[in-house]
């Protein structure tokens, strides 16, 4: 006797939940281990012949950006990505520019707790908004205030930094990025216009990073005696 057709609506179900399942534990997994990228500050000024910035900027940067082109290009999904990121660049992009730019701008006192405590932050916010929303902003600002002072952080600046932490959690910044055909010579058909419009959606797996990371890159300008001392030297090379 064939199936009922409730028997194979539930076992349909049953493996859409699964799948979803896998992809969101993936999703927070890869959350957790992009903090390694703070092994950057092991290596030496240069490395194989290269600066240690240009390597940043190879790594975290121009990779990133040739994957989610060809991605993108084709209309292709990773595994563990949502179904926007099909035509909008990727959050593991917005994730790792946003490191890499905080590392070649600010000093390590800053840019590793920043990207250490949103490896962390971000996913526990992001359960937290699934169970009571309202306890976002209350519970996902203590627990930064506390990471922050576990780098040492005094209790005013871990406050401060926990702000826009949370704000940065809280913010997306949605557009388009169009380059106008003019500037390359190029005269065709519309549909390549299209071609060079890239959309963009940075989610929180930016702005929770830069967003903290100028806030206390601004105050180290003018009070860096107020900061930490760094916590990772040279070690390979």
């Amino acid at each position: 006797m064939g199936e009922r057709k409730s028997d194979i609506m539930k076992r349909n179900e049953n493996i859409i939940y699964s799948i979803s399942r896998k992809n969101h534990v993936l999703r927070r997994g890869i959350h957790l281990i992009s903090g390694l990228v703070v092994i950057y500050y092991l290596f030496p000024d240069t490395f194989l012949y290269l600066p240690g910035k240009l390597w940043l900027i190879i790594l975290l940067g121009l990779v990133p950006l040739l994957i989610e082109l060809i991605r993108l290009r084709g209309g292709l999904l990773l595994f563990g990505q949502r179904g926007y990121e099909k035509t909008n660049i990727g959050s593991f992009a917005w994730a790792l520019w946003a490191s890499g730019a905080l590392m070649l701008v600010l000093p390590q006192q800053i840019a590793l707790p920043v990207i250490l405590i949103y490896t962390v932050m971000d996913p526990v916010i992001s359960e937290i908004r699934l169970w009571r929303k309202w306890l976002v902003l209350p519970v996902g600002g203590f627990i930064t205030v506390i990471l922050f002072v576990l780098f040492d952080y005094n209790i005013l600046l871990a406050v401060y930094g926990s702000l826009f932490m949370v704000a940065g959690e809280a913010t997306e910044i949605i557009g388009k990025i169009q380059f106008r055909p003019e500037l390359f010579k190029i005269y065709r058909t519309s549909s390549f216009r299209e071609n060079l419009m890239i959309p963009f959606k940075t989610d929180d797996n930016a702005t929770t990073q830069i967003l903290p990371g100028m806030a206390l890159g601004s105050l180290y300008i003018f009070y860096p005696q107020w900061f930490p001392e760094p916590w990772f030297f040279p070690f390979f090379g």
